[in-house]
């Protein structure tokens, strides 16, 4: 009798703890679907959670949410376009579409890349997204061969929408491993014909790098209040958080302006100089120790020495 009372007591300890561990499972994971406005003229997002199991289950139900838009918005891949398949990579995953897709224009073209690239590279395990095109590696306008794309490589803007994506090589320069100097980073992305590149280059320094052993030279709370050019000089405004250090950082305050500078002036071609306000007073010292009342142009003294000399070699 006691012998069975135990086996009694056991099988409903371990009910319970099964029953416990499925409490604890982790829901799945939400996911956001790109889609465009009813204007046609930027992308939109809407949560989706997928019930797939295996990556070609979650390839269907995505390519699916992608053909039918949620009300308020239109797909962004045309009914005139359909997608031929898709194959998986070591890290990117490569979506063929039909000959159709050169027919569509600049800006239904964009949409869908961004949109595509965007919804597509959350997969676990997909870092990338290449189009082709009949099998065949999408072009650009110039004939090169477009380059697999992840999310960070477009840019948009929230007011204004997409005309166009503008795709550029931006030379960062943020603070080295030991905070004394400033190196660069070279970042490639479209960003929106609607942003002025001086505003994206700015944007991307305050997203801080992703190289690991570099730092930050702004907070990641700073906000831009305006940028305007005049005369080849940019205007960059701030808000007040420009004014504050970013946490452990020992870069000089000189030194932080001007990778800010350098960064505006060797991505923008036309541009010599960089005047700074915050809140749009230029009478102001930059963390107590630099006066923002001047011009500041391109200056490599600051820059990690061993950079400068591969360059010039």
């Amino acid at each position: 009798m006691k012998i069975k009372r135990m086996l009694l007591w056991l099988l409903a300890a371990a009910a319970l703890l099964l029953a416990g561990c499925e409490k604890k499972q982790e829901p799945e994971s939400s996911y956001k679907v790109y889609y465009v406005n009813t204007t046609g003229t930027r992308l939109m997002e809407s949560d989706y959670k997928p019930q797939a199991q295996t990556f070609e289950e979650m390839m269907d139900e995505l390519i699916g949410q992608i053909k039918t838009a949620p009300t308020g918005y239109i797909s962004a891949l045309p009914e005139t376009v359909s997608i031929n398949g898709y194959e998986r990579g070591i890290d990117a995953l490569r979506i063929d579409f039909s000959g159709e897709y050169y027919s569509l224009s600049n800006t239904d073209e964009v949409l869908l890349r961004a949109a595509v690239v965007k919804t597509f590279s959350q997969i676990p395990g997909v870092t990338k997204v290449m189009i082709t095109v009949n099998k065949e590696q999408l072009k650009d306008e110039e004939g090169e061969p477009v380059p697999a794309m992840d999310a960070n490589s477009f840019i948009d803007t929230k007011e204004g929408g997409i005309n166009s994506y503008q795709y550029a090589t931006l030379i960062l320069y943020f603070a080295n491993a030991q905070g004394d100097r400033i190196s660069k980073e070279t970042r490639s992305l479209h960003y929106s014909s609607n942003m002025v590149l001086e505003r994206v280059v700015v944007e991307q320094l305050i997203a801080g790098p992703q190289e690991r052993e570099l730092k930050p030279i702004l907070g990641s709370n700073v906000r831009i209040q305006n940028v305007y050019i005049q005369d080849d000089i940019c205007t960059i405004n701030f808000d007040e958080e420009f004014n504050k250090i970013p946490l452990e950082s020992t870069l000089d305050p000189e030194a932080a302006l001007y990778a800010i500078v350098d960064s505006v002036c060797e991505t923008c071609d036309s541009i010599t100089g960089v005047k700074f306000e915050i809140d749009g007073e230029s009478d102001v010292l930059f963390r107590d120790t630099v006066d923002l009342n001047q011009t500041f142009t391109m200056d490599r003294s600051f820059i990690e020495q061993d950079e400068i000399q591969t360059e010039v070699t």
